[in-house]
Order: structure tokens, then sequence, then C-alpha cells
């Protein structure tokens, strides 16, 4: 089964002209998004494979721009933040000079951009089947909680807007991974281990290496 997490990122830039140096400040915290990513991805020694991680880009000049992230098909990525900005950097660059910004653009094995916006997203995943589920802190605890075809919904540092909240009240199931205020990259490691835990997931042999 697939586990897919979608995070938005209301202050992420959304141009190429990405400064390594400063991920946090004049990217809008595009540090935050490569540890979401970094974290939904990576093992020790290892990729999940059954894992696609999407992050809906909100910042300027061209909001919103979605990167996905396939477990299955990613290639030379290391899970670091500069290194998985790098790849970022090539995603926007692409979808810049894309024609055709409304379709899923490859950019390099295993990264996919996309002009579509977070309630599209998750309406198509809705379409596609899946089952939603917004972890917040006030969420019923996850351990109790049935999970099958999910897609996770996280906020970035300042959260869902009170719009995006308002739109997934009777679409999501709200789950809670802790009664305090985690960082989303923590909260993101805490539903794997709930669901490694369960067996819910593909060939826990898979290998990064063999890629």
């Amino acid at each position: 089964m697939t586990r897919e997490f979608i995070f938005k990122a209301n202050k992420t830039i959304t141009s190429p002209e990405i400064n390594l140096k400063d991920l946090p400040g004049s990217c809008g915290r595009l540090d935050l998004v490569c540890r979401c990513i970094s974290d939904s991805l990576f093992l020790s020694h290892d990729i999940r494979r059954d894992t696609i991680f999407y992050s809906i880009l909100c910042g300027p000049p061209n909001p919103p721009v979605c990167i996905k992230f396939v477990g299955s098909e990613l290639k030379k990525v290391s899970p670091d933040e500069r290194n998985i900005a790098i790849f970022i950097k090539k995603a926007l660059k692409k979808f810049l000079d894309s024609k055709n910004k409304e379709e899923w653009i490859e950019s390099t094995p295993g990264i996919y951009v996309r002009k579509i916006g977070f309630k599209d997203l998750v309406m198509e995943k809705i379409r596609e089947g899946k089952n939603i589920y917004y972890l917040h802190k006030e969420g019923k605890p996850i351990e109790e909680v049935s999970i099958e075809k999910p897609v996770f919904i996280l906020g970035d540092h300042i959260g869902l807007l009170e719009e995006d909240e308002s739109f997934l009240k009777d679409k999501a199931i709200k789950v809670s991974v802790s009664p305090l205020e985690l960082h989303a990259n923590h909260c993101i490691v805490i539903v794997h281990n709930v669901l490694d835990k369960r067996g819910i997931g593909d060939d826990p042999n898979y290998s990064y290496s063999d890629r």
C-alpha cells in the first residue's frame, strides 16, 4: 500500500532562483520542505519505495506549484537538505520553461512538477479512492485509527489556513501523533513508525543502493 503525504508550504519560493545558502530565509522555509522530503523517503542506507511526497509551494512569484517525489523512482538524491534543494531548483526551472504546466512534468527520475493547488490535489486524491488523514494535535490518536489507502495532510510552521481547514472538515479524518505541537518532519517519522509496526507498506528489504 502506497503512503502519500501532502505538505502545504505557505511561503516557500516558486522560482528557481534559490539561494542554497539561505533556505530558511529568502527561500521561505525551503529548509523545512527539504527536511520533510528527507524524513518521508529516506531510511538508513535505504529509501521508502512505497512513499510519495507532495509539496504545494505557495510563495512568490508563481504560486501554487506542486513538486512530487516518488520513492520507487528516485535516483541520485541524497537525504541532506542542500542536495534536495538542488533537485527542487531543477524542478522549478523545468516548470518555468514548460509550456504545459497543468500536467506532471518529469524533472529528474522520480521528481515531477505541476501547476496545481492544495484543494485541487486533495480532490484529485479523493477521486482516486484515497482516504485523507489530517495530522492535527486535536485529532484522534493515530494508534486508534484504521489506516487504509492513506494520504496524510501536513501544514508548515504557519499551519493550514482557516479556509483549508474548513475545506477539509468533511473530507478528512483528523488524527494526532502527539498532544504537543511537533515539527512536520517529526510527524512524518511517527506516522511511518506506526505504519511500519502494523506491517503496512511494500517490501521492507528494498535497498536504495540497488537503484
